[in-house]
C-alpha cells in the first residue's frame, strides 16, 4: 500500500498546473497546493495506522493486504464493510472537510470492471479492438499502485436553445486515430481535484446534439504532453491552522483541463463514438460516487448536530426548550439521512459482474433530501451560535496578557473552557461563513448532478417507466394487463445492460 510520502513524491512529475496566475512548479511543496496534498497524503498514511488496520485495509484472495479502497463488496455485509471504510475516512479528515479522496474517484471506476463488455461492443470507430482488456488493465494498474484517478467528465457550457451549439463548442474530441490510439482535443470545464490526481479519467454526460467525436471515456496523465490543468483562486488558508483549523487543510482546486493534441494509447481507451451509449451509462458511472456523497452527507449531519449541540451549551441557550425544539431539527436531518443510508444497503441487488450495490432509488432521494434541506440548516447553526460565530478574538489577541482577562470573561459560559469555544466557532466559521466553505456546499449542491439533475435523471432510470415494474400494483389494482411482447416502451428502450446497473 502507498505511503502519504510515495504519494508526495509522485507530484513532482512536470505536470502543467496554474492556480490562479500562478505556474505552480510542484503540487506537493507551492504554498497554495501543498496543504491538500498533505491532506491526501494523510489519507493514504491512515491506512499505515495498526489501529485501523481491520477497517482500513483487506487482505484480497492472492494474499495481497490493500487499501480499502480496492475492494470489491459482493454482499451486503461487504458492503456495510466498506461504508464503515468510507465513514472512518471523512471522520479522520475532518468530517467531509476534504470532499473527494482517492478512495471516492476511484470507486467511479467499478462500472466499468464490473461490465467492460458494453463499453467495448458499443463503441464507434476503434476499428475493431476489445476495449476490454485495456479496461481491466487500468483497474489493476490503479489498484496495485494505490493511485489517484480523478474524474473529468463536465463539458463546457452551450448555447441550449439549438441542438447544432454543441457541434461548435471547444469540448473535448478525437481528432485523429491510428494504430497507437487516438488523438483528442478540446476542454473539460470542470476536473474536482485533477491538480491532485495521479490519473485523469475522462468521461462525458449526454447533452442534445452531442457529437460522436465528443463522446471519450479513458484515462490520461496528467503530465501528458499536451495537458495543462488551470486551477480557479485558492482559497486555501495555508498556515493558520489554528485560526483557520479546517481551512487551512487545502482547497481542492476545482479546474479546467486544456488538451491540446493529446496521444490516448488504445488501452487506455474505455468507449468512444457513441452517444446512445453516453445517453445510458454516466448516471450509473457515478452511482457508486452518489453512494458515497450520501454517506459523506449523513457524516456532515451529524457534525452540524454535534455543532449545534456544543455551542449551546457554552453560551447557556442549550436548556431552553425552543432551543432544544431547533436542535431536534438536526437530529431528525442526521437520522433520515442514516436511514436513507442503510435502506439502500438492505434493499441493494447484485450487478451484472457480482458485486453488491445499493439502491438507486434510495441513495439518490437521499441526496435529494440533503439538497433540499441544506441551506435551511446552515441557516439554523448561524442563528443558534449567534455572534459566537462572528465575533471572536484570535489567538494573537487571547495570548496577549492585558487583553486576556476581558476575552476569557467574555467566553466564558455554564459549562466548559472559555478557549474552547474559539475552536468551536472557528469550525462553524470556517464551514458555513468564509470562501472555503462555501466551496464546500456548492460542491455538495453540483456533486455529479444537481437537485433538478437529481430528479431528471431518476427518471428516467428503468424502473420508473410507466412500463417498469413499479406500476405492476397500479396495473393490478385498475384491471389493466400488459400486452405481450410489448414493444418500445419506456422501459424496454433502456438497453438491457443498462437496466441491470439499476436493479435485479
Amino acid at each position: 500500500m502507498r505511503t502519504g510520502k510515495e504519494y508526495l513524491a509522485a507530484l513532482d512529475d512536470g505536470r502543467k498546473l496554474w492556480v490562479g496566475d500562478e505556474l505552480v512548479d510542484n503540487v506537493a511543496t507551492h504554498p497554495k497546493t501543498r496543504a491538500y496534498a498533505r491532506r491526501i497524503a494523510e489519507f493514504y498514511d491512515l491506512h499505515h495506522r495498526p489501529d485501523l488496520q481491520d477497517v482500513m485495509t483487506f487482505v484480497d484472495e492472492d494474499g495481497v493486504r490493500r487499501s480499502m479502497t480496492w475492494f470489491q463488496h459482493r454482499g451486503k455485509d461487504d458492503l456495510k464493510r466498506k461504508r464503515r471504510y468510507i465513514e472512518t475516512v471523512l471522520r479522520e479528515l475532518g468530517g467531509g472537510a476534504t470532499p473527494r479522496t482517492p478512495d471516492v474517484n476511484n470507486y467511479v471506476l467499478l462500472t466499468y470492471v464490473d461490465d467492460p463488455e458494453p463499453w467495448s461492443s458499443q463503441a464507434v470507430g476503434t476499428g475493431g479492438r476489445d476495449l476490454t482488456e485495456g479496461i481491466r488493465d487500468f483497474w489493476r494498474l490503479a489498484r496495485d499502485g494505490d493511485l489517484n484517478t480523478t474524474p473529468a467528465f463536465v463539458d463546457p457550457q452551450t448555447d441550449r436553445s439549438r441542438e447544432s451549439a454543441q457541434a461548435e463548442s471547444p469540448a473535448l474530441k478525437v481528432v485523429a486515430t491510428s494504430d497507437e490510439g487516438i488523438t483528442v482535443r478540446g476542454v473539460k470545464a470542470i476536473g474536482t481535484g485533477a491538480a491532485f490526481g495521479d490519473w485523469i479519467h475522462i468521461g462525458v454526460f449526454y447533452r442534445p446534439g452531442i457529437q460522436p467525436e465528443q463522446v471519450i471515456f479513458g484515462a490520461v496523465p496528467p503530465n501528458a504532453p499536451g495537458v495543462t490543468i488551470i486551477c480557479r483562486e485558492s482559497n486555501v488558508r495555508d498556515g493558520e491552522d489554528v485560526e483557520h483549523p479546517l481551512a487551512s487543510q487545502g482547497d481542492e482546486l476545482d479546474s479546467v483541463i486544456l488538451f491540446e493534441d493529446v496521444l490516448i494509447p488504445w488501452d487506455r481507451v474505455f468507449h468512444i463514438g457513441n452517444p446512445q451509449h453516453a445517453a445510458l451509462y454516466p448516471q450509473r458511472v457515478f452511482d457508486w460516487l452518489h453512494y458515497q456523497a450520501l454517506v459523506r452527507q449523513m457524516v456532515r449531519a451529524e457534525l452540524m448536530l454535534g455543532l449545534t449541540l456544543l455551542i449551546t451549551e457554552h453560551i447557556g441557550t442549550y436548556q431552553l426548550p425552543p432551543v432544544q425544539a431547533r436542535i431536534s431539527q438536526f437530529a431528525g436531518f442526521h437520522q433520515t439521512l442514516k436511514a436513507h443510508v442503510i435502506a439502500c444497503e438492505e434493499e441493494g441487488f447484485t450487478t451484472p459482474g457480482g458485486l453488491y450495490k445499493p439502491n438507486v432509488l434510495m441513495f439518490d432521494y437521499g441526496r435529494a433530501y440533503y439538497l433540499e434541506n441544506i441551506a435551511r440548516m446552515v441557516n439554523e447553526v448561524i442563528d443558534l451560535a449567534g455572534r459566537a460565530s462572528l465575533i471572536f478574538p484570535t489567538e494573537g489577541q487571547w495570548q496577549r496578557p492585558e487583553l486576556r482577562p476581558w476575552l476569557e470573561a467574555l467566553q466564558t459560559g455554564p459549562v466548559g473552557r472559555p478557549h474552547d469555544r474559539l475552536k468551536i466557532s472557528r469550525v462553524i466559521r470556517d464551514l458555513f461563513l468564509s470562501d472555503w466553505g462555501d466551496r464546500i456546499s456548492t460542491f455538495e449542491n453540483f456533486n455529479g448532478t444537481p437537485l433538478l439533475a437529481i430528479r431528471t435523471l431518476t427518471m428516467k432510470r428503468a424502473e420508473l417507466s410507466p412500463s417498469g415494474p413499479i406500476a405492476d400494483l397500479a396495473r393490478k389494482v385498475c384491471g389493466i394487463e400488459s400486452a405481450a411482447g410489448e414493444q418500445d416502451t419506456a422501459y424496454t428502450a433502456q438497453a438491457d445492460y443498462a437496466r441491470r446497473q439499476d436493479a435485479s
